[in-house]
């Protein structure tokens, strides 16, 4: 009988040569007669069940779960790295508009220059008389208008004194032929009595109370007239800042 082959205690035959006989070398599903009646005939040892599908799943889970994570961590990274050239092009853009902004070294502001200029335009006066110019009155006019300082008395020339004062603007030193490519709202200074070159190539002077007048930032100024900027290397520049 098959039954007696795992039973070696009552058969001789099986006693004698099982020692020499490892079962276990082969495949237990494709012996014959294995588990026949759920007793293992030609195995010594019991029959371990396979492991379950939830252990492979739980594998295989847990790899699409490192996977996704390193996943996330590149993503992550290459994130932070796009952030940090966005951070770095910001700046570098923000220091290039910065350096357009400046004039002979001062941070110009746009703003206050540009009121200043529309400003003084806005005062002209209509009934200006050729032998009594009052280019000062028209320019602190102006400042006061826009908001950058109180109207201090003194004539053109005096203008230098009364700009050096006034926190909303910063003298700079200019050339001649520089003059005339300052940004609106500037304000130029000369002295009384200095030369000049005009635009036809005459020389000329300016009067006995000096003169002041603001750049409207095409090379023209403004005061209680619109003219062509003197060009003269002693004239007293201020940057509205």
């Amino acid at each position: 009988m098959w039954f007696n082959c795992t039973y070696g205690f009552n058969n001789p035959f099986m006693n004698f040569f099982m020692p020499f006989m490892d079962f276990n070398c082969m495949p237990y599903n494709f012996m014959p007669f294995n588990n026949i009646f759920g007793i293992n005939c030609f195995n010594r040892y019991p029959i371990m069940p396979s492991p379950p599908v939830s252990v492979f799943r739980s594998g295989q889970q847990r790899t699409q779960n490192n996977n996704l994570e390193n996943r996330l961590a590149v993503k992550s990274s290459e994130k932070i790295t796009v952030s940090e050239k966005s951070s770095s092009t910001v700046k570098i853009k923000t220091a290039k508009t910065e350096e357009e902004n400046l004039v002979h070294g001062v941070k110009y502001n746009k703003t206050k220059g540009e009121l200043l200029a529309e400003n003084v335009i806005a005062g002209l006066p209509t009934d200006r008389d050729p032998k009594n110019p009052l280019c000062a009155r028209y320019v602190k006019k102006a400042v006061v208008k826009s908001g950058l300082g109180p109207y201090i008395n003194g004539n053109g020339e005096y203008c230098k004194h009364i700009m050096r004062a006034n926190k909303n603007f910063k003298e700079v030193k200019v050339k001649a032929s520089e003059l005339a490519s300052l940004p609106a709202g500037s304000i130029i200074v000369y002295d009384a009595y200095d030369k000049f070159i005009d635009k036809e190539g005459n020389q000329r002077r300016i009067g006995k109370d000096g003169h002041v007048l603001v750049a409207l930032g095409d090379g023209r100024g403004c005061s209680d007239i619109i003219e062509d900027i003197p060009e003269s290397n002693r004239a007293y520049t201020f940057i509205p800042v």
